[in-house]
């Protein structure tokens, strides 16, 4: 029999209405002197406001850094760094998106440990980051409860791994996403789904993950549209919100693949194109899919059939590659591209893009078929033509 393990938060607080908690949990792990992480936007939101009035019931002291910007270069997480250290902060909530999220962990890390973010990545840092926080305000990312946080230089986008990067305490409220804009709620709904469809696929996959990220899939199937239809339906965001947290807690153990390795390739800072995450990984997605389907004909007939599309009849070929067409569906309900060639990717960049995908190398290590490029350069030409194989 193997042995598996499974890493993730200390604590998660699930529940509409749950950050009104925060004054307490904040306490509950030593927080005096609080560096709070977000955006202009969740700040304008009036979302921050909810949790300084929770801080300040505990008397605890806190200041607010709002610098994030989507999709972060370093320069962005290195400012947040700076700002903790030079106003002596001991402990960090992140409030925002995912791209908030992994600024605030790595605010974290720098109170409690010399060097940078470029040190880091080629030698870990040894000890445990100030404790921390992490709130989000959409239902996608789920990383709040991963140990990673990714930036961006120049040329290519880095992912920063411990095991000590995990929070103290996420606290998801499903109330902070009513307000998402419906194309926010589609793009971030769809880095959920590819999070627990590339966990569930994973070389790195054990029964743990698979239960999480087969429950993820069912409720993003069965929540997603009615969230984006209407933002005010509630159990429609709270769905979300609980499948986005699942999700997270799979690929946090078991990794995303080679789904984020496509989406990645052509919107590396380099390029011209800066789509949002799940915008990104969502538009390739099918193609990966319909790619990876002879690796496990099994996993991907289940998630055919937890997308909703009719299976009864198909062999288990047509039926795994059914999942393929179902998740183009969904994005077409979604009123998101389906090809390349939407977004303005031209042919000639294939070649250039199909070599992208090894720069993403453990998402590339962790697929369940081996990814060459020859190989590559026919995905994205399907992906660029907008072409899936349809079961009859």
């Amino acid at each position: 029999m193997e042995i598996y393990s499974f890493r993730t938060a200390k604590k998660i607080l699930f529940g509409r209405g749950a950050v009104r908690k925060v004054g307490e949990e904040a306490r509950g792990i030593g927080a005096k002197k609080i560096a709070i992480i977000t955006d202009q936007g969740v700040r304008k939101a009036g979302i921050v406001k909810e949790v300084e009035e929770a801080l300040d019931k505990e008397n605890l002291d806190h200041g607010i850094w709002d610098g994030v910007e989507p999709e972060p270069s370093l320069e962005v997480g290195e400012d947040a760094m700076r700002f903790v250290r030079e106003e002596k902060y001991d402990s960090v909530i992140g409030v925002g998106g995912g791209s908030t999220l992994d600024t605030a962990k790595l605010a974290a890390v720098s109170i409690a440990n010399p060097g940078t973010f470029e040190e880091w990545i080629r030698v870990a840092f040894e000890k445990q980051p100030a404790p921390f926080i992490l709130i989000p305000t959409t239902a996608g990312t789920g990383s709040e409860v991963s140990n990673v946080a990714i930036f961006a230089t120049s040329e290519v986008k880095h992912a920063l791994y411990s095991p000590l990067m995990y929070p103290d305490v996420a606290l998801v409220d499903p109330e902070l996403t009513r307000t998402l804009s419906p194309s926010l709620t589609a793009h971030t709904g769809v880095d959920a789904l590819c999070h627990a469809v590339e966990a569930y696929t994973s070389l790195e996959a054990n029964p743990i993950t698979d239960s999480l990220a087969l429950g993820s899939i069912r409720l993003i199937a069965e929540n997603l549209g009615a969230a984006y239809a209407n933002g005010g339906n509630m159990e429609a965001r709270t769905g979300m919100s609980f499948a986005a947290l699942i999700a997270g807690l799979a690929f946090g153990n078991a990794g995303t693949a080679l789904g984020h390795a496509c989406g990645y390739a052509y919107t590396y800072p380099a390029t011209k194109f800066h789509f949002p995450h799940g915008f990104a990984v969502g538009i390739t997605m099918p193609y990966v899919l319909e790619y990876n389907a002879v690796s496990n004909l099994r996993k991907h007939a289940t998630i055919a059939e937890l997308l909703g599309g009719s299976t009864a009849g198909l062999s288990l070929r047509d039926a795994a590659l059914r999942c393929a067409a179902d998740f183009r569906k969904l994005l077409i309900d979604l009123d998101m591209p389906t090809s390349l060639k939407e977004v303005g990717i031209t042919k000639d960049m294939i070649p250039s893009i199909a070599q992208n995908v090894f720069k993403s190398a453990k998402h590339v290590s962790r697929n369940p078929r081996k990814v060459a490029e020859k190989d590559m350069i026919k995905l994205f030409m399907r992906a660029y033509e907008g072409r899936i194989y349809l079961a009859k």
